[in-house]
């Protein structure tokens, strides 16, 4: 993105914006956290026990399928919305509502074919929300602020992962109440910032032509011109495959190789993921605010970034040793530690290296791929590396450790941010 880009915010956003950007960011989380980490891994076991790996596989695949096209025509429509109430704000709330819509479907599904079309609804509705939110971090924030900004941005991660843990995995055990609870926690979390936000109306004479041969073409970043966009994408896409293998698939670990009820029995795998989850949690926020402050302060994002990746390498490693509860705790709390970093520097660095700010939420659909595509390729690598028995986990581990070394290594050649 060139520096001189007149469309590049200047003016500094206050508290009460970045209090409010955070909360919705958090609540987005919330909803869809939980629903990867433990509700669909159970709606998959309660329809089919014996291939519930497999059938989540397939539900992971084609629900990431259609996030990946959403994202893009989320992004490309919402550059292009001419309402009076903004360009960001009509699609935030379209999206919010469908969302809590798909969730009624998942929760009723009692076949593999009528899950994984609600999972495709949730995927529409939420990245048509999601992809309008994550677009105004470039449309409001200086680059001066983008560090600050990400830093408490990526508090949405680790919150919303804990408190879904917590009431879905603790606290909230009848499906009907935890399915409300996400769609509650969404509207009025994101009701505040869609009120408030000052989303300026995109006049007629200014919005772009949309022609589906140049928006299909424009899809295609060339790297040879934008190689620091390449690069970034890469790294948040192999860093992304190595999360999403955990986030999907950690339950049946606590399930099947650890044999959580067995080491304290009474109590449930989805119990042992809400403890992992909170011990992850402080590490997480206290490294998202210190590398997203300090990358601000230092002028640097990638030192962060890749040390944060390979961070996450180091646990993944340790997950694949002899499994025990201890071990657990300690790689958990160095995960953590990783994906705060990672996820807060990552964003201010991405942001700082789109390239166009008139087509950010293009180019934002793009680098979203990064987030989508893994979520997609995920279950294709669990089923590959699981083996026949669906519980190879150290080969499983071994190949994330090595996916996110690979991330971390890619993002060191950008030059246009230090």
């Amino acid at each position: 993105m060139s520096p001189g880009d007149e469309a590049r915010p200047a003016v500094p956003v206050r508290a009460g914006f970045i209090a409010a950007y955070t909360l919705a960011q958090i609540g987005a989380f919330v909803s869809f956290m939980p629903l990867f980490q433990v509700l669909l891994p159970l709606k998959a076991e309660a329809i089919d026990a014996a291939g519930k790996a497999v059938l989540l596989s397939q539900v992971a695949f084609f629900g990431a399928l259609t996030a990946s096209v959403a994202n893009l025509l989320a992004g490309a429509v919402s550059d292009r919305t001419t309402s009076r109430f903004g360009r960001r704000r009509p699609w935030m709330l379209v999206g919010a509502l469908g969302t809590t819509a798909a969730y009624v479907l998942i929760m009723r599904a009692s076949t593999p074919g009528a899950l994984v079309a609600g999972v495709v609804l949730f995927q529409l509705t939420f990245n048509l929300m999601f992809s309008a939110l994550i677009a105004v971090m470039p449309d409001r924030v200086p680059d001066a602020q983008k560090g600050r900004v990400a830093a408490f941005l990526s508090l949405g991660n680790p919150i919303g992962t804990l408190a879904g843990a917590v009431l879905i995995g603790g606290i909230l055990v009848s499906e009907g109440m935890r399915y409300l609870a996400i769609s509650a926690v969404l509207l009025l979390t994101l009701a505040p910032f869609v009120i408030g936000l000052n989303d300026r109306p995109l006049a007629r004479d200014a919005r772009p032509p949309f022609r589906l041969g140049e928006f299909l073409a424009g899809l295609w970043v060339d790297p040879r011109a934008h190689p620091d966009f390449a690069f970034a994408w890469v790294g948040r896409f192999l860093v992304l495959i190595t999360l999403s293998l955990v986030q999907s698939y950690m339950l049946y670990y606590l399930q099947d190789v650890l044999g959580f009820s067995r080491l304290f029995p009474g109590h449930k795998a989805e119990e042992g993921l809400a403890i992992l989850t909170m011990v992850a949690t402080a590490s997480n926020v206290a490294m998202a605010l210190i590398g997203g402050i300090l990358s601000d302060r230092l002028k640097r994002r990638k030192l962060f970034a890749a040390g944060a990746a390979l961070t996450i390498a180091v646990a993944m490693l340790i997950f694949s040793m002899t499994p025990s509860w201890p071990v657990m705790l300690g790689a958990y709390l160095l995960l953590g530690c990783g994906s705060g970093c990672f996820y807060a520097v990552d964003i201010a660095l991405v942001t700082q290296v789109l390239p166009s700010q008139k087509d950010a939420g293009k180019d934002l659909g793009v680098l979203n791929l990064a987030n989508t595509l893994p979520q997609a390729l995920a279950p294709v690598l669990a089923i590959w590396s699981l083996g026949p028995t669906h519980l190879d986990f150290r080969t499983f581990f071994i190949a994330a450790a090595l996916l996110a070394t690979a991330g971390g290594l890619a993002i060191l050649p950008i030059r246009g941010v230090r």
